[in-house]
């Protein structure tokens, strides 16, 4: 099953994987030639202008493999089969079989397993085994210090074990790497697919409210007409007036929010303080809920000019509206520009939310205790937010009640 996740998962970004591995190459080359001098020093009988070929072929390689604009699945595949042939030649010169680190031949096969397509996996692996089993018969003799037979076998096993100690080492380093880039991923395909399941939500919703708007207008035309003549039939009625002037404002208001949805996204306004900008929003909203106490701190005029998406507004009220339910009508809105962005805290001192609550914040509609709440307000409010590269958090007040946290960036899209 890796074999053939880790392929599809690092399809798109191979570029680090490539580059990881020709530093992974040079350490090999430099550990190479650590072990050259070293057999130098106990006076080894060794190849050694063949080696140097060997090495140097394999470090041109490398370096060709830096500036040759390939694909980087095509340098890992050229790469691995270089090591193979080139590991294949070393052995050669040192032995066959019998030299120790015949071993290595396993770290490009794994990489290969991992990371390339399994025709050319298996064409590696083949080569491998192929190689492997020339060395038995095709080498030069394995070096030995003088004619000492024991100490040339103590040296084989002290070898071995080097080459079981780089094996591990190697494969240990990069699975692992692999394998955190991999559950990094699939963290990120999780989300993807929660905001895609919301973004369907959405949709849907939308679908449904432009159905509705559709069917209200009729309603509302009819409720209009009525409200005018009951207005006109009784104008001598003082004490009626004030109520039927209510309705016709309230009617006007959801008319108003009809032929809105209607038409769409607004334009974007110019650039204005976003002080006086959200001084201009909460009097439109308090106009709605003219019963609601709302106290204002920080930001009351002025600051940066910024032009907020359209969208942000409606997020805005939905949690106004939601702290003013919630808090019988009172709500706290504190607002201040802090680390290049806009943040609001809205507040109602009434209420908490259960730990299940705060969890499922923006994620899916909550459970709502007003008698025609749809539990909407908030995953609308959030969505909205992440989509214009906000941010919304919902946490219980110290002091008691709920505090809402909104954050929008004051450059880019928002």
């Amino acid at each position: 099953m890796m074999t053939s996740t880790f392929p599809l998962l690092f399809a798109a970004n191979l570029g680090p994987v490539a580059q990881a591995v020709r530093r992974l190459r040079w350490l090999m080359l430099g550990a190479a030639l650590l072990a050259l001098g070293l057999a130098a020093l106990l006076v080894l009988q060794l190849p050694w202008l063949l080696l140097a070929q060997a090495l140097a072929t394999l470090a041109v390689l490398n370096f060709v493999l830096r500036h040759w604009p390939l694909p980087p699945r095509s340098q890992l595949a050229l790469g691995l089969f270089g090591d193979v042939l080139v590991l294949s030649e070393v052995l050669a010169f040192s032995g066959g079989a019998a030299n120790p680190l015949a071993s290595l031949y396993l770290p490009p096969v794994l990489l290969a397993a991992l990371l390339l397509p399994p025709r050319q996996a298996w064409l590696l692996a083949l080569l491998s085994l192929g190689g492997y089993a020339l060395l038995f018969g095709w080498h030069l003799p394995w070096p030995l210090a003088g004619d000492d037979a024991a100490y040339a076998f103590r040296l084989h096993l002290v070898g071995m074990w080097l080459t079981f100690a780089v094996s591990v080492l190697l494969l240990t380093t990069f699975v692992s790497s692999l394998a955190r880039q991999l559950a990094q991923r699939e963290a990120a395909l999780a989300q993807a697919r929660e905001a895609q399941l919301r973004d369907e939500q959405l949709v849907a919703l939308g679908v449904q409210a432009a159905g509705t708007a559709h069917s209200l207008s009729t309603p509302l035309n009819t409720l209009t007409l009525l409200c005018d003549e009951l207005c006109a039939s009784h104008a001598a009625d003082a004490a009626l007036q004030p109520d039927l002037q209510l309705m016709r404002q309230q009617l006007a208001l959801c008319r108003q929010a009809l032929v809105q949805l209607k038409a769409g996204a607004e334009s974007r306004p110019p650039p204005q303080p976003i002080g006086d900008a959200l001084a201009q929003q909460l009097q439109g909203w308090q106009a709605t809920r003219p019963g609601v106490r709302l106290q204002r701190d920080g930001l009351l005029h002025g600051g940066p000019l910024m032009a907020p998406d359209p969208r942000f507004w409606p997020a805005l009220c939905n949690l106004l509206n939601n702290a003013a339910d919630a808090g019988g009508g009172e709500v706290e809105l504190d607002a201040a520009i802090a680390d290049g962005q806009l943040q609001l805290r809205i507040r109602n001192r009434r209420g908490r939310l259960s730990a299940a609550q705060l969890a499922r914040a923006g994620l899916a509609p909550l459970d709502s205790d007003k008698p025609a709440g749809l539990g909407l307000g908030v995953m609308l409010s959030h969505v909205t937010l992440s989509h214009l590269g906000g941010e919304l958090r919902l946490e219980n007040d110290a002091a008691g009640g709920v505090c809402a946290t909104l954050r929008l960036p004051l450059e880019g899209d928002a």
